[in-house]
């Protein structure tokens, strides 16, 4: 029992000890992850829940894909992964080919795409990588290769719902949603949301952050919560492409990812960029970055 617990904790532990199925241990988990204390001495204890939850939602999944008799897989590659989920007829192949390099065949056909289609969508010289699901449909997450489908969508860093502006908006989300949750997967809380509303764009009030085909590219970039960054040597240009990194990154961070032996040998950075009141200040490890920032490394 953690330092402080609630009685609510102790109760939704108790829940937890008794639960059968996976889906009773993973709503109980995350009851317990709710109530937990939320002070530093819990830290432990909050990390064990989280990790538990995710090796739940892993077997799952895996469960389901082995009752399906399928085994899909997509290799992550760029500096994230988002993925396209719909239903059938929302647009979805379209606007892959709009955001990437990648040709999907686009119809009007209902359930044209079969399988996942990869492309790589350029942000400032930032390669992320787009993956359109075949469409949603009810049931989807628990027959055929729907589970294996829905296993790339959870690993996903954003996923992006596209909807058939045309339609009714509430209906298609509310399918979509659903079939999440029957995934083990609570879009927003697990996974970062963006909905685009595709065709004829119109206002939509959902919990969720609401763009239009135009507007996507920029969303997408603003959602994954990543700054692109620059290096240089002393006495050259910039290098390119610039690198991505999590908001709120600092110079050691850019260093690490550079070389490893960049933190033993740093003496100084200089800095051209918003992060400094003037270009080329000087700056330590700890300095934080901003969008579009340029980094010399000066080393010993």
């Amino acid at each position: 029992m953690p330092v402080n617990a609630t009685y609510e904790y102790v109760e939704a532990e108790k829940k937890f000890q008794k639960a059968v199925t996976i889906k009773e241990k993973l709503d109980t988990l995350k009851e317990m992850l709710s109530k937990a204390p939320s002070h530093k001495g819990a830290e432990t204890l909050r990390k064990e829940i989280k990790e538990k939850i995710a090796k739940l939602k892993d077997k799952a999944e895996k469960q389901m894909a082995k009752r399906s008799g399928y085994s899909i897989s997509v290799k992550k590659e760029g500096a994230a992964s988002v993925v396209l989920v719909g239903l059938t007829n929302s647009g979805k192949s379209y606007v892959l080919s709009k955001l990437t390099n990648a040709k999907p065949e686009i119809s009007q056909y209902e359930y044209t795409t079969k399988m996942p289609e990869v492309g790589v969508m350029d942000y400032e010289g930032i390669k992320l990588q787009i993956i359109e699901l075949p469409s949603i449909s009810k049931g989807y997450s628990e027959a055929g290769k729907g589970p294996s489908f829905m296993a790339i969508a959870r690993t996903a860093d954003l996923i992006v719902i596209v909807l058939d502006g045309n339609k009714e908006l509430n209906e298609q989300l509310f399918i979509i949603e659903d079939e999440f949750k029957k995934s083990f997967v609570e879009l927003d809380k697990d996974i970062p949301v963006l909905i685009l509303v595709n065709k004829e764009f119109k206002r939509f009030l959902c919990s969720y952050k609401v763009t239009s085909l135009e507007e996507l590219k920029e969303n997408i970039w603003k959602k994954l919560d990543l700054i692109y960054v620059y290096t240089k040597l002393p006495g050259k240009e910039k290098d390119y492409p610039p690198i991505a990194l999590k908001k709120g990154s600092n110079v050691r961070d850019i260093a690490v990812y550079v070389h490893k032996d960049f933190i033993r040998r740093f003496r100084f950075a200089r800095i051209w960029g918003k992060s400094v009141k003037h270009d080329a200040s000087q700056a330590g490890l700890l300095h934080k970055l901003e969008e579009g920032d340029v980094v010399e490394f000066h080393l010993k």
